[in-house]
């Protein structure tokens, strides 16, 4: 399984060759010998007029994924998060340690309470992806919302190190792993796919130290307690749990 570079434009030829360099990989260009191998297992960062967007397999019917900002603000609602968020004051600050494309982040911030919010992610063809949906949300309402994003291609355990700011609330949502009988959603599973080995060990005592209020950790609802620390609460669905730790 790979992670390719592909432009659907000659004139964004120069524009793939700068994201190469960038993110280290290589620009595809289609083999004489595609029939024998169908790519259908790798992975293609588009470059097309518009956006960029991530896609497996060169199926051009295939749906592209995306940090799709303009329908997450239309369509997207995630209640039982919502419902965690609950008893944080006007004007709550939070910091989201594993953004990955940005929609659990994009969901805090749609609370009239949120002042801000930063968003960590260490993986830089994601970084991409979510700094290109920024810059090509176009609805009003996405818009709006995003004014209370900042976004750092960092990793998480570090930036809590050299950041000494604390904030109101601090969001965790390790991957899931181990669990579910079928495949996870296509952004969730790409990124599982194609993301290097991650960290996350103390992730959750380092956060309690840096929380004013709360730290919310998502969880599938048959894994254990995040380095096994018992929760104030748990709010819990049909396949998703968050963990709610108050520290006040």
């Amino acid at each position: 399984m790979s992670l390719y570079i592909k432009y659907q434009d000659i004139s964004l030829k120069k524009k793939a060759g700068e994201l190469s360099e960038l993110l280290h990989l290589k620009i595809f260009t289609e083999p004489e010998n595609i029939k024998e191998r169908n790519f259908s297992e790798d992975y293609f960062l588009v470059l097309n007029s518009e956006n960029m967007f991530l896609q497996k397999g060169l199926n051009r019917n295939t749906n592209p994924i995306f940090s799709d900002f303009d329908n997450w603000a239309a369509n997207y609602e995630d209640k039982l998060l919502q419902k965690s968020l609950r008893g944080l004051p006007n004007n709550f600050s939070c910091i989201d340690l594993t953004a990955g494309f940005g929609k659990d982040a994009f969901e805090i911030a749609k609370s009239r309470k949120c002042k801000s919010i930063h968003l960590i992610e260490k993986e830089k063809w994601v970084f991409s992806l979510l700094e290109d949906g920024l810059k090509n949300s176009g609805t009003k309402e996405a818009k709006e919302l995003l004014l209370k994003f900042q976004i750092f291609n960092e990793d998480n355990l570090q930036f809590l190190e050299t950041n000494k700011k604390k904030y109101d609330l601090i969001f965790i949502d390790p991957m899931f792993t181990g669990v579910q009988k079928s495949k996870a959603k296509r952004h969730m599973q790409a990124l599982r796919d194609l993301s290097s080995s991650i960290n996350d060990e103390n992730l959750l005592r380092r956060s309690l130290e840096r929380a004013n209020l709360k730290v919310i950790v998502k969880r599938h609802k048959n894994m254990a307690f995040l380095e096994e620390v018992l929760p104030s609460k748990s709010i819990e669905g049909k396949v998703v749990r968050y963990d709610i730790y108050n520290t006040n």
